[in-house]
């Protein structure tokens, strides 16, 4: 049996992980607002979750900041 790199998991669960690793940025951020942790855990997001994670996560933060996510 061969496997795959690719991520073929469920699309709901990206977004609960990206949901999650966005709180913890935002958590990290509002109490450290150390750029470059910030910075070094988007491109780790994006690598564990695909292109266009960053992005995503970052939009999400913004959801939090807004206070529309919780």
């Amino acid at each position: 049996m061969t496997y795959s790199r690719k991520n073929i998991e469920n699309p709901s669960d990206r977004v609960v992980l990206e949901q999650a690793e966005a709180r913890e940025l935002f958590s990290n951020w509002e109490h450290s607002q150390n750029r470059d942790l910030i910075r070094a855990r988007l491109e780790r997001a994006e690598r564990i979750y695909g292109r266009g994670a960053r992005d995503r996560i970052r939009e999400y933060m913004a959801q939090m900041r807004e206070g529309t996510l919780e």
